[in-house]
This record gives C-alpha cells, structure tokens and sequence, in this order.
C-alpha cells in the first residue's frame, strides 16, 4: 500500500516527466523502495494507463511467471545474502613500470636489487610495481628454523626500510602479495585467530603502507593495458612446466600474463585463430640463487626483472631482463 500511494503520489507531483526520468527520481530518493529502476518503472506505467492489453495479460498470467530478480530479492529477505567476496581487479593506464619480484628480503642479491632498481630510476618509470614475495617472512613459514636466522621483527624493519626508499624513489610504488607475505596472516589465524580482524597485526599496518603511500593488492589481477600481472600463486594449484614456467601459466592463463614466483627468466607465446598473440612471462627473482634449504637452485634460477611500457589503446612491450654476472642482459 506504501508503495502505491509514494508512486501515484509522485506521478501527481510531476505529470509531465517522462517515465524513465520519474522512476529515476524515485529510485534514487525513495533508497529500497524498488529493487531497481526498471521495476519503478513498470509500477508508473501501471498506474497511468500506459500498459494497456500487456499489464492485462501479465495479471492473467499472474502467480505462473516468476522473474528473476523477484526471487532474488524473496532470498535476500530471507536472509540468503551472499558473503562472498568481489574480486576488484586493478587497471593502469599508459606508461611505464619496473616490476620486480621475489626479493625475499633479507635473503636478496644486493647487486642483483641494486642493478635492477638503478634501471628504474634511469628510464624514469611511473609506478614500480613489487610483484610478490618481496619479504621472505621466514619465521613465521610452517617449515622447520634453522638457528640465527633474523626474526620477524627484523625482517619487518628492513620491508619497512626498504619501502620508504621505494616511495622516494618511484613516483608510484603498488606492492602485489606474494605467497610468502600470506604466511603472516596465516600464522595469525593458525595461533591467535582472534586477532585476525585487528588491523595492528596486518602486513599493511606492520610495513607501514599508509605512511609510505604504498598500494597494496593482494590476490587481484594488475592489468597493465592489455597485460595481467600476478605473482604466480594466484591460481592454486601447481603449474605443470615441461619447457618452462612461462608455457605452464600460458595452458592455464590463456591470457597475456606476467608473473614471477619461479625465480625463472622464461617467454612463451602463441597466435590463437583470430590472429591475437597471447604471451606469458615469468621473471627471475632478486633473491640469492643458492639458499641453504636448496644450494643448486641456480641450476634453474636466475636473477631478473621487467620493464613494461604501456601505450594509450593497451597495446604494451616487456622487457625480460636476466641478470648475470653483474650485467643486465
């Protein structure tokens, strides 16, 4: 009945508005009046006449056809609101972007980072983007701990250190979360979880984000134009590489994507029927190539990163340096 007399009420106030502007109006005055536009609409058609033999037919046809968004709405009063979360995928426009990953801090290749960093500030990047694992979070990992090893605590004061010299470097600085900064949280929520809504123990506020103006990103894709960029982790399940990483994300993506993750220098592309190439590249990391846990990793690893310059119709170019021996290759 409240509905009927508020529609009809603004039908007297405002005949001559057309339908579509007066259920606008009422939609967005009258907040969970209507579900939506449309459904303001059709009630102000009703009442002024306006649905002749099809509003008859409707009723005729009443109680046999149900739409969508009426059983949509009869869930939610139920109580049947979904909890799960929206995925907002971060776009970047034009320009020009340093993407390292895999620093592992404080188990980095000071040269390998130096170089790296030193090639952003020369070809005067827009936005540095820290693709992943850039701290190693090694004390609090479910793996056994080896002796004088640094702490969490120290750890987070070289992130903390290391990032605000990233924000006065770089005009811009996005931090994308890699596999090892989740096992923060998960470490909270294995031994204190009712911590877990505090934002004191968050990576952001523990690194000082907002003091930094560091962007975080966490399991949502970077699109550099028409470029993806992850960490590499995001997909789950473990990539089956017979060539390299590059090939094994390219089966799965089937989308042009870089990530790092697999401390690998690797490129695969190919054309689809439509005549687009897709590319996948992983980067190498700027962590030392020989840890303790796995003392000939240099077999398949190798230092690297990526410059990537995006154009205004999101066409784009990467560069997939390797490092070796010193040199940018």
């Amino acid at each position: 009945m409240i509905k009927r007399e508020i529609v009809q009420d603004y039908i007297q106030r405002f005949p001559d508005l057309p339908n579509r502007t007066l259920a606008s109006m009422i939609f967005t005055k009258e907040e969970g009046l209507f579900i939506d536009e449309e459904a303001a609409r059709k009630m102000i058609r009703y009442y002024k006449g306006a649905t002749g033999d099809a509003q008859r037919k409707a009723s005729a046809n009443k109680g046999r056809e149900i739409h969508m968004s009426s059983v949509k709405d009869g869930l939610r009063k139920l109580g049947l609101i979904s909890q799960a979360e929206e995925m907002n995928h971060i776009k970047l426009g034009a320009g020009r972007y340093l993407i390292l990953s895999d620093i592992h801090l404080p188990f980095h290749d000071e040269d390998a980072l130096a170089l790296a960093i030193e090639y952003g500030m020369n070809h005067g990047v827009d936005a540095l983007i820290l693709n992943g694992d850039i701290l190693d979070c090694y004390d609090v990992s479910r793996f056994s701990k080896e002796l004088r090893r640094p702490k969490i605590s120290e750890e987070l004061e070289m992130g903390r250190q290391f990032l605000k010299y990233c924000s006065e470097t770089f005009p811009r600085v996005i931090y994308k979360i890699g596999n090892h900064e989740e096992r923060m949280r998960a470490y909270v929520l294995r031994n204190a979880r009712e911590l877990g809504d505090l934002q004191e123990v968050s990576l952001e506020y523990l690194l000082r984000f907002p003091e930094h103006g560091i962007e975080a990103v966490n399991r949502e894709m970077i699109k550099l134009g028409g470029l993806i960029v992850m960490h590499g982790h995001e997909m789950g399940e473990s990539i089956f590489s017979p060539v390299n990483p590059a090939r094994g994300y390219f089966l799965k993506a089937k989308a042009s994507t870089l990530i790092g993750h697999y401390h690998q220098v690797s490129h695969h592309s190919e054309n689809n029927l439509h005549g687009e190439q897709v590319g996948v590249w992983s980067t190498g990391c700027l962590c030392s190539l020989s840890p303790d846990y796995r003392p000939y990793a240099y077999t398949k690893w190798s230092n690297g990163f990526a410059y990537v310059t995006v154009n205004e119709d999101d066409t784009f170019q990467v560069k997939n340096f390797r490092i070796l021996n010193g040199k940018i290759l």
